[in-house]
């Protein structure tokens, strides 16, 4: 397995001696990934936080995901995700729950079919026409 992780502003070192002192020799680490449809194109899986945008995107991209949502009182990420794993696309881990045995244990349970599987769902509860859907119900609504 190759890994791509985007570590934020000033967080590469840290990340890259994390992975040296794990014995991962595939990886790359990069504060921010500028090209997002490269990254997206690249990878077979993600593992990230469930903003609305990121979930959208991913569900656009036709991409597996773990999410695990920023824990926040009202818990936004969270929903934002549960759409994905109801459609069987993704697989939400709560901050408590995402340890590296845990995410272990789920990567090495998706084989190439579970994830191919995934990415169909995903693909299909994307919804590439929102903007347009939006416009349109605000020009109806403008016009009452």
């Amino acid at each position: 397995m190759t890994i791509w992780h985007q570590s934020g502003k000033g967080g590469q070192q840290t990340v890259e001696q994390a992975y040296a002192d794990a014995g991962q020799p595939q990886h790359k680490v990069t504060e921010f990934i500028d090209d997002m449809a490269a990254a997206y194109a690249w990878a077979d899986v993600v593992v990230c936080r469930s903003g609305a945008l990121t979930v959208s995107e991913i569900a656009a991209a036709g991409l597996p995901a773990l999410f695990v949502p920023f824990q926040h009182k009202d818990r936004q990420q969270y929903w934002n995700a549960l759409p994905l794993e109801k459609a069987g696309a993704a697989k939400i881990f709560e901050q408590p729950q995402f340890t590296a045995d845990a995410v272990a244990t789920t990567l090495a349970g998706w084989d190439r079919k579970t994830l191919l599987e995934m990415a169909q769902h995903a693909r299909a509860a994307a919804i590439p026409d929102a903007t347009e859907r939006v416009a349109k119900e605000v020009s109806l609504a403008a016009q009452v």
